[in-house]
């Protein structure tokens, strides 16, 4: 085998996992192409059904179309349905998470003659194939009990990588071009609980990173905190964002899962809907304008329309920036499996839709709330991501010349008019100077630049 191809499915963390397998392999001296690839790695999610169906259908299309290639399979649907898929044509490995997925381990299954010494493999990444923006997972596995998710079965109980190897791994992604670095993981907020430390003690260190170029001039970045339950975003790591505003994204993504009390406690969810809101009361207190994100999982067992109703009264108080909504999924093995009083599949359509129609307005408020605000956004082609995690469309006309990887712009707000009242949205535009409306204009004017 001297190519490989690589197709990660999932959340970050198991893109990260497919950096560590990539770089494995490069090392050793195969070549990624996309095409006529001798290996295939498929690294898998099983969070939802739909999640391993798509992997599982995915490995016979790659079959049918070439009958030689060889496929490896990894990930949570590995560890979860392993033979299930050594059943399927052209699969020679599952591999599943933990130490399969250790890059010695990895090498040794596919038949490399590797010892630790020789491979040279730095804990870690060194960069983040194909991203503008790097992910580094700080831990892996959880120890909570959601009746709807399997990741714990399949992940194991929480484990987190020590201050030292983090600090050195993201100063080198800043160092090779990435100014942003991603934290990611399974239950990032459990980090440090089984070194006696606190995610605060973590960002700490990282935020104190003194990256340099090649020339010695410091570097710019920005971390961003992944999925991140809203009861542990701490007093001291609110204290961070809030005077770190242009190191640390001033961006939470908190899964919610339901807005309702009674959903919550069959969920196995360990917060009330109050104590949620109080912890987005607490973080806007001390972060300018900080943005919040969640999942919300409609149709879960026993969702009637008044627990609905109070989940879309619970997301319109917390002000979402963005909601990602998701029927509920059932997995075998997981609590919820078993449970009845689902709503109908019509029910749960008509609740999607409704809970997106919402969220889709709130996203609007949001992006309207920064108007003039002054952010500094990683540029990816002819757009980038701004810290409170928005899209930001840059105007060519502005940046003569190349345009930069990352540069402080003032944000306009912008309403789309060509469209249906009830269809406009509104996008933000990134300006390299200050600009002025006349009094009185709205976001839809023009702006005169000063």
């Amino acid at each position: 085998m001297n190519t490989v191809r690589f197709i990660t499915y999932g959340c970050k963390a198991n893109q990260y996992d497919t950096q560590v397998l990539r770089e494995s392999l490069v090392r050793r001296g195969m070549l990624e192409q996309q095409r006529g690839a001798d290996l295939v790695v498929v690294n898998t999610c099983t969070v939802t059904a739909e999640a391993g169906r798509k992997a599982r259908q995915k490995i016979r299309r790659l079959v049918r179309e070439d009958s030689n290639v060889k496929v490896c399979v990894t990930g949570c649907l590995a560890e979860s349905e392993a033979e299930i898929l050594r059943e399927l044509p052209g699969v020679e490995w599952v591999l599943g998470n933990g130490d399969a997925k250790r890059p010695v381990n990895f090498l040794r299954q596919l038949g490399f003659d590797a010892q630790p010494e020789e491979l040279g493999i730095p804990s870690g990444i060194t960069a983040f194939a194909g991203h503008t923006r790097a992910f580094v997972k700080i831990q892996d596995g959880c120890d909570k009990a959601c009746a709807f998710c399997i990741i714990p079965r399949t992940r194991g109980e929480s484990r987190s990588r020590s201050i030292d190897e983090l600090v050195a791994e993201v100063r080198g992604l800043v160092e090779s071009g990435h100014l942003e670095v991603v934290l990611c993981g399974i239950h990032i907020g459990h980090w440090g609980l089984d070194l006696g430390l606190t995610l605060a003690d973590l960002m700490t260190a990282l935020v104190a990173i003194d990256a340099r170029d090649p020339a010695g001039r410091s570097l710019d970045f920005r971390l961003r905190l992944s999925s991140i339950e809203a009861t542990e975003v701490d007093d001291r790591l609110i204290g961070l964002m809030a005077d770190h505003p242009e190191r640390i994204a001033p961006h939470l993504h908190m899964p919610m899962q339901s807005g309702d009390d009674e959903i919550l406690t069959r969920m196995n969810r360990w917060y009330t809907t109050a104590e949620y809101l109080a912890a987005c009361d607490r973080i806007r207190a001390r972060v300018d304008r900080p943005a919040f994100t969640a999942d919300i999982l409609v149709g879960f067992p026993g969702e009637g329309e008044r627990q609905f109703q109070n989940t879309l009264n619970t997301v319109e108080r917390a002000g979402f920036a963005r909601v990602h909504v998701f029927p509920f999924s059932p997995r075998p093995e997981t609590a919820a499996w078993t449970m009845g009083d689902r709503p109908t599949p019509e029910a749960v359509r008509e609740r999607r839709a409704r809970l997106s129609e919402l969220a889709h307005g709130l996203g609007e408020d949001f992006r309207r709330s920064l108007d003039g605000a002054g952010e500094w956004v990683v540029l990816e082609g002819t757009s980038g991501l701004s810290g409170r995690y928005q899209r930001v469309r840059i105007e060519l006309d502005d940046f003569p010349g190349a345009l930069p990887a990352a540069t402080r712009l003032t944000l306009e707000a912008r309403e789309d008019l060509t469209r249906d009242p009830g269809e406009r949205t509104v996008e933000l535009v990134g300006r390299p100077r200050a600009a002025r409306r006349s009094p009185g204009a709205s976001i839809q004017d023009p702006v005169v630049a000063t």
